[in-house]
């Protein structure tokens, strides 16, 4: 199996502090532009420098062993990366917090998880999975399972990123969670992917702690989402990242509710303000605060989904 040498970590590492602090430098004009509706203390971030997620989809590629597994993980998580971008793009082209329209994203999101479906059965992987000690063979309802976690996190990674430092903070947690259960599979391609990967959005995330100097944007939230859920597919291990992922599904639950909560009673509000991490910023809480309350619950949600293992 191909070695990750300490020196191509070190090279990693400084590579990404460079590319981080170089796209800060030349990139201005790329700024985020706030929702007009969102709190008054998000206001202040309007002309934040955003896309700094295309550095951490990226930039590990280099420094990569490609096996047929990591080719369609890189598959997957460039696809829906290079929409974010398309979705950015037109936010900062035209000065609106819209980007794509949401039924033209949904289409092409359901066409790259229909892509790796194909070629997930074409490689002969595995389409059973195991529920509490019974293995069950899906078949072809498997493809579901893969279109509904490629889209569902990708947009439930998209509404977690809100509050700086967030979404790459709690996807860290996510990802050391990952990288234990391919280490006990023994699946040392993943591995040293998922390693790479986490370094550079390490170096990301300490360039986005409050107060933020780069956003990640879609192209790093819907990459972020869409690569942690086709890694646990290749892993094996469905159920463990729904578990390690429930802090995103309640984010995402935060905005059904509040919704049909709006319809039903004709415009009161279940929450200050969707998805929940606002709510908790309108109720007064800092941005740090958020980040640290939502790290403890991510770690607790990875020890139990690692238990399943």
């Amino acid at each position: 199996m191909i070695g990750f040498s300490c020196i191509k970590l070190l090279i990693l590492s400084l590579v990404s502090c460079f590319c981080y602090s170089l796209y800060v430098k030349c990139f201005r004009r790329l700024s985020q532009t706030e929702r007009s509706l969102g709190l008054e203390s998000h206001k202040k971030k309007n002309g934040t420098i955003t896309m700094g997620g295309i550095i951490f989809l990226v930039l590990p590629l280099f420094f990569i062993p490609y096996t047929k597994e990591v080719r369609m993980i890189i598959f997957a998580t460039l696809g829906f990366g290079i929409l974010g971008i398309l979705d950015d793009l037109l936010i900062v082209i035209l000065k609106k917090n819209d980007g794509l329209p949401a039924s033209l994203k949904l289409v092409v999101e359901i066409l790259i998880a229909g892509i790796v479906f194909f070629f997930y059965l074409k490689d002969s992987q595995s389409t059973t999975i195991d529920l509490f000690g019974r293995s069950i063979n899906l078949k072809w309802f498997f493809g579901l399972i893969i279109l509904w976690l490629l889209v569902s996190s990708s947009n439930a990674w998209n509404l977690m990123d809100g509050v700086d430092g967030l979404c790459s903070g709690c996807s860290i947690i996510f990802g050391i969670g990952l990288a234990a259960i391919a280490l006990k599979e023994g699946k040392q391609d993943i591995f040293y992917l998922l390693l790479a990967f986490h370094i550079t959005l390490f170096i990301f995330w300490c360039f986005n702690l409050p107060k933020a100097f780069l956003f990640m944007g879609d192209v790093g939230s819907l990459g972020l989402g869409a690569f942690y859920a086709i890694t646990s597919i290749y892993l094996d291990s469905i159920l463990a990242f729904i578990l390690m992922a429930s802090l995103f599904i309640f984010e995402t639950l935060s905005v059904i509710m509040q919704v049909v909560y709006f319809k039903k009673t004709k415009g009161k509000r279940l929450f200050k303000m969707a998805p929940f991490h606002h709510h908790l910023e309108a109720c007064g809480l800092k941005e740090i605060q958020i980040d640290l309350l939502f790290y403890l619950f991510q770690i607790a949600f990875v020890v139990l989904g690692l238990m399943l293992i």
